[in-house]
Formats: structure tokens, sequence, C-alpha cells
């Protein structure tokens, strides 16, 4: 068995442990990840005897070695359990038959970062038999999933060109066929000026008890939903009912790339509902409702 794999090993420097797949890092490197962790499993396969790998690591953890401020950034996941770019490989690897899925490993944002969008060999991971990418409504491309270079993968990446011009702020729309019948759609907006604040809480109904909690997670997104890469702005966090907030309050999005989590915690036996509000600087407010139970 192979015991770790990817983790934050440079493998365009050599032996060295410093690649950080942190959001506000170089997109590339953030992209490099999901292919990594696709590569290591492949080759894995390859041997007969080899009974599994294990990637390292799901999710971003405090460290004093390879940190930046104290935190680690090997994960496909974040430390608020939110997934990056890299977590892209292992969504894709479920049966269509479960869920079809679409993942870019890219941003679809025409910023100083990828002024030309994401380039040649854009990669997108799926479950599907055929992608057909469409920019404006104009197709691009139909892509295969690559099994000469991951002959072994049950679902391989795209690769497709997508370097595009992004004076005009293009849509993207990406189409997945299973079986000749189209499974799954996916859209993204390049203009920022349309871009949303998206919250939502992990449970609707918590005990009152003083232990349970839930996750609420916040972040920026264009009019599709899909997350906008290098947000920033302040979140503003009021809290009305039989709980409390633990976390950030206010959360600064910049350091984080445009996503956090704050937890809502419920008081010992108190009961009713708790309202949530959170109002970014920029995008507006959004609440979630939560009941309290005995």
């Amino acid at each position: 068995m192979i015991a770790e794999a990817v983790g934050q090993f440079n493998y365009s420097r050599g032996r060295v442990f410093d690649a950080k797949y942190r959001r506000t890092e170089d997109v590339a490197l953030q992209q490099a990840q999901a292919l990594r962790h696709a590569q290591a499993h492949d080759k894995g396969m390859s041997f007969p005897r080899c009974s599994g790998v294990i990637g390292w690591c799901a999710f971003d953890y405090g460290s004093l070695i390879n940190s930046y401020r104290g935190v680690k950034y090997p994960g496909v996941a974040d430390v608020f359990r939110i997934p990056k770019l890299g977590a892209a490989f292992y969504q894709a690897q479920v049966s269509p038959q479960i869920r079809p899925v679409i993942i870019p490993n890219f941003y679809w944002d025409f910023g100083p970062e990828s002024p030309h969008g994401p380039g040649k060999n854009a990669a997108i991971f799926s479950n599907c038999e055929r992608l057909e990418i469409f920019v404006d409504g104009s197709r691009l491309a139909v892509a295969q999933p690559d099994r000469a270079a991951f002959p072994r993968l049950a679902y391989p990446p795209f690769f497709c060109d997508l370097t595009v011009e992004g004076a005009n702020h293009p849509e993207l729309r990406i189409d997945g066929y299973i079986g000749g019948k189209l499974a799954v759609s996916k859209s993204f907006c390049s203009d920022r000026a349309k871009d949303r604040f998206f919250l939502a809480a992990d449970d609707e109904e918590l005990i009152g008890d003083g232990a349970d909690a839930t996750r609420l997670v916040f972040r920026t997104v264009d009019r599709f939903g899909a997350g906008r890469p290098f947000g920033g702005g302040e979140v503003a966090f009021a809290l009305t009912g039989p709980g409390t907030i633990v976390g950030d309050n206010p959360f600064p999005l910049t350091d984080s790339g445009g996503v956090g989590a704050i937890w809502i915690k419920t008081l010992p036996k108190s009961y009713g509902r708790i309202v949530l509000k959170a109002a970014h600087s920029l995008l507006g407010t959004k609440s979630v409702k939560i009941e309290v139970h005995r």
C-alpha cells in the first residue's frame, strides 16, 4: 500500500515539501493538485500487488512545519472542510448512476491571474462519457476522457483548449452526456458585476443540549452559483435565538480566497429558532433559520 501520495511534495522543484495549495496562491499550482492525485492513483493501479493509494491529505491543518501562518496546506479541502480545486478528481470518482459530475479544474475568470481564461490543456473532471463545451452559446469543443494518459482510472479527466478572449465577460457552459443523452449541465459567468453572496447551513435542525452545532459556509459566487476566486470583502454576523457563534466575526475573506465558514452552537436547555444574518460588505445580506429541539 502507498501510505502517502502527493502531500506538499513539490514535483517541479524536486525533493522539497513546500507546495502550499492555498486558494490565494498561484492558480497553476492549485490546478496541479487534482492532476497529481489523479496521476498517483492511476500509477498505483498499475501494480497488481498494490492494495491502495492514500492521498495526503483530506483537510488543511495546523502545523509549524512547511506552513503558512501556522496552517499547512496539503489538503484537497481547506480547514473549513470546503473542497478546493484539488478535490475535483475525488469528487468525479463516483458512478454516474449515483450522480453525474462536472467539476472544472480551473476558475472561469479573466482577472490578472488568468487574463486569457484557463488556457491550453484545461482539465475538467467528470464521470460522463462525453463533454460538449460552449462559450457564449457557441460550441467550442467536444472532449473525451483522456484514457491514454490515465488508462486505469474509472473516470479520467477531460482536456480542452480554453484560451479565450475575456474582454466581453464570456459565459461558459459544459454539457455532459451519458449513453448519448444529456445527463448534467454546468454554467459559469466571468462578469464579476453579477456576483452574489452565498450562505448555507449544513443542518436545519439542532438539539438544544449545549453541544450540538452546525457549520455555515459562505462565499462569493458567480450568477450561476460557482465559486468566485480571490473574492474579497468582509462578512459580519448577527445571531438571535438559542445559540452562539463559533468563529471569526467579522470574517475577512481576502486571506481565504473568498470562502469561509463559522459554526453555530446550541445553548444548554435552550430551544426555539436561531436566525443568523450574514452581511457581506459588498454583496448584500443573507440569512438562515435553524430550529433547536429538545
